[in-house]
């Protein structure tokens, strides 16, 4: 089989489509239950404050969901996460709880709806895209795709 050669900015751009419509399958597939790109982007940023590990030797208290802090995470404006927050909670898959150690603040959490929704679009279109590529690529492409990705990702951190 020949492999074609492309640039790497046609590839980019091409990869891009091929998990853009892996969620556009997930929204298919559940409508009434599925997630767009920019909501899974900001629950995922929800999820990870949820699951981060707390220091509890640190005399500070975990702010990590906080609306200010998962719009600096999200790099976007605190309006423009304010209001992607409130169309989450409209639909049941955050709610606000008020800080203990700052009574101004709120801690951004997923409700068990949330939580579900989030888990499954993740395994849907990522887990799905993950098996494609072990299906398409010997495992010394896989691994050496995982680890330049890896490298890639890092290169251009983010905590979400």
């Amino acid at each position: 089989m020949m492999l074609l050669t492309m640039n790497l900015d046609k590839s980019l751009i091409k990869f891009q489509r091929i998990i853009a419509r892996a969620w556009d399958i997930q929204a298919l597939e559940n409508k009434e239950n599925s997630l767009s790109y920019s909501e899974f982007e900001y629950l995922l940023c929800v999820y990870t404050a949820e699951n981060s590990e707390i220091d509890t030797d640190s005399t500070d208290h975990d702010d990590s969901a906080h609306l200010s802090v998962l719009a600096a995470e999200m790099q976007v404006q605190k309006s423009s996460a304010s209001l992607m927050i409130n169309k989450l909670e409209k639909r049941g898959l955050i709610y606000r709880a008020t800080c203990q150690y700052d009574a101004r603040a709120q801690h951004i959490l997923l409700t068990e709806l949330g939580r579900k929704l989030f888990l499954k679009a993740q395994n849907t279109v990522y887990k799905s895209l993950e098996q494609s590529f072990k299906t398409l690529l010997d495992d010394e492409e896989y691994n050496n795709f995982e680890k330049a990705l890896t490298k890639l990702c890092s290169a251009y951190h983010s905590d979400c």
